[in-house]
């Protein structure tokens, strides 16, 4: 089965971001205090289709253990938090993995407080430039909504809560699934 051309993109997107991160964290490791169990960030209410559907995706697939899963509906927290540490980690969503680290928007640098403390400065080449990642997968998601028949996935956005909705129907279809199966055996 040939991979739709946005999901390739999206995942070549995440690349791109992952060898960011690897490089900000060789050069300024020490100056970042984000680590496993901080979810101070972890405020995400919804996402584009596309990173929905990766999550969907990874779920259906079992790429994600349904069992891991958190669906914690905490106001203001995200559904897949569980005790502190992200459910989907593998993939998270395109803002989580900017979390924290600097970024550029709306005209000057910002990054999360508790990080580069006792730095005077971050050298540029370190610093995404938010917008342009924003309109980067604006784009991976208008190809991806024309690629995808599937009515859930043609929103604006989808809510965290509304992607654990969807996903808990499918984990009760597949359940019905194979207690019917058992059955007839």
């Amino acid at each position: 089965m040939n991979e739709m051309k946005s999901i390739q993109l999206y995942n070549s997107l995440i690349e791109k971001l992952d060898a960011h991160e690897y490089k900000l964290l060789k050069k300024y490791g020490e100056f970042i205090s984000c680590a496993g169990g901080c979810s101070a960030c972890c405020i995400l209410e919804s996402v584009f289709p596309v990173d929905a559907f990766v999550i969907y995706r990874a779920i259906a697939s079992g790429k994600i253990d349904p069992v891991s899963l958190s669906f914690d509906e905490t106001p203001g927290r995200c559904v897949f938090l569980k005790e502190g540490l992200c459910s989907i980690y593998s993939v998270r969503p395109v803002i989580c993995r900017t979390h924290g680290y600097p970024v550029f928007v709306e005209g000057k640098a910002d990054f999360c407080p508790e990080n580069f403390k006792d730095l005077k400065t971050i050298d540029s080449e370190y610093i995404l430039d938010l917008e342009n990642l924003n309109k980067a997968l604006a784009s991976i998601n208008i190809i991806f909504q024309r690629e995808c028949d599937d009515n859930f996935f043609q929103k604006e956005r989808i809510t965290l809560k509304e992607l654990k909705d969807f996903t808990l129907q499918l984990f009760n279809f597949l359940r019905r699934e194979i207690s019917d199966n058992d059955a007839v055996c």
